[in-house]
This record gives C-alpha cells, sequence and structure tokens, in this order.
C-alpha cells in the first residue's frame, strides 16, 4: 500500500504526463487544420475544430494547475536538490 502523499503524487504526475499527450495530439490535430473562414465547423477525426481547439486550452490550463500543485508537492526535493547544486 503506498502512502497517502505518495499516492497523491503519482496521480498528479500521471494526470500531468496524460494532459501533456492530449496536448500535443490536438496541437498537431489543429496545426494541419483547415485555416480561415468557416474552418470552425470542419470535421477532424470525428471532431469539430472549435472542439480541438477548447481541448488545447483547457487541457493547458489543466497542466498549469497540475504542475503547480507538483512542485508544491515536490518542494521539499526541489529545495534539496536546488541548494546541493549550489552550494556544493
Amino acid at each position: 500500500m503506498m502512502r497517502p502523499s505518495l499516492f497523491i503524487r503519482a496521480i498528479v504526475i500521471m494526470l500531468l504526463i496524460a494532459s501533456g499527450v492530449i496536448m500535443a495530439i490536438s496541437g498537431v490535430v489543429l496545426y494541419f487544420a483547415p485555416s480561415g473562414p468557416g474552418s470552425g465547423n470542419a470535421v477532424i477525426l470525428g471532431a469539430t475544430k472549435h472542439f480541438w481547439n477548447n481541448l488545447h486550452t483547457y487541457t493547458g490550463f489543466s497542466i498549469i494547475g497540475l504542475a503547480t500543485a507538483h512542485v508544491i508537492l515536490n518542494r521539499r526535493s526541489l529545495l534539496f536538490y536546488t541548494k546541493k547544486l549550489l552550494f556544493s
């Protein structure tokens, strides 16, 4: 059984990785999507361009939140390695 703090850190890392993969995929889809007037109704891989744009945007916001949580949850290790790097 994992300690609760270790379990939470693992969940945050897995969500951060999944969000990164989703953002990369939606970024590639948006890069190759048609542009110009009326392109928002274009269907790409079964979803509209508006959906892909919203998915990309909200995934980016979730990455900001998850990265902040990751830094907060791992602050002791981060401080330890920073001190070790700067003062050794």
